[in-house]
């Protein structure tokens, strides 16, 4: 069967602009990296909010007590003002912390879950243990560089855009 699905300029128009912006926060990382904190701020402060609201919903489920996700709502909203109202000092602090602590912590993970795929092959398997391994020594640096840490930020956040823009691009025709 041969289904032409045709022309969508939607997808065109979206992946043109998601390229345009991979290349402005390449351009500007500094102005980029500030709207990141923002952005993972305001998630922070409605994440709160909208953990603290459940817990009546909660209760009527049957849950006994709720301080523990009162406890992560007030410190999700602490946090996300914190991060809105001081982006340079506290949030860029954040982030640096966790990037460099979760591209540890997972590289462990995938270190630790490398012997499960062990049975799909060798070489799928070695290519996990050095990423993992990598990952371990990316993230130490990281924590040891904020600098580093926060572009590498700006860098991933500008490759998704690329990579996006690029698929789309490639789907509208």
């Amino acid at each position: 069967m041969n289904e032409s699905k045709g022309f969508d300029i939607f997808s065109l128009v979206l992946g043109i602009l998601s390229v345009i912006l991979a290349f402005f926060v390449l351009n500007h990382p500094g102005v980029s990296m500030s709207v990141v904190i923002i952005i993972i701020g305001i998630f922070m402060l409605v994440d709160g909010i909208l953990h603290f609201g459940r817990r009546s919903r909660l209760r009527e489920l049957g849950m006994k007590s709720t301080g523990m996700l009162t406890f992560s709502a007030v410190i999700d909203i602490i946090a996300g003002l914190m991060i809105i109202f001081m982006p340079t000092s506290f949030g860029a602090m954040y982030v640096w912390i966790v990037v460099a602590v979760g591209m540890v912590m997972d590289s462990l993970f995938e270190l630790w879950a490398a012997k499960y795929v062990k049975h799909l092959g060798k070489g799928y398997y070695w290519f996990i243990v050095i990423m993992a391994i990598l990952g371990i020594i990316f993230g130490i640096v990281m924590m040891f560089s904020p600098a580093f840490a926060l572009t590498f930020v700006v860098a991933m956040v500008a490759a998704y855009f690329l990579v996006f823009g690029i698929v789309q691009i490639v789907n509208a025709f």
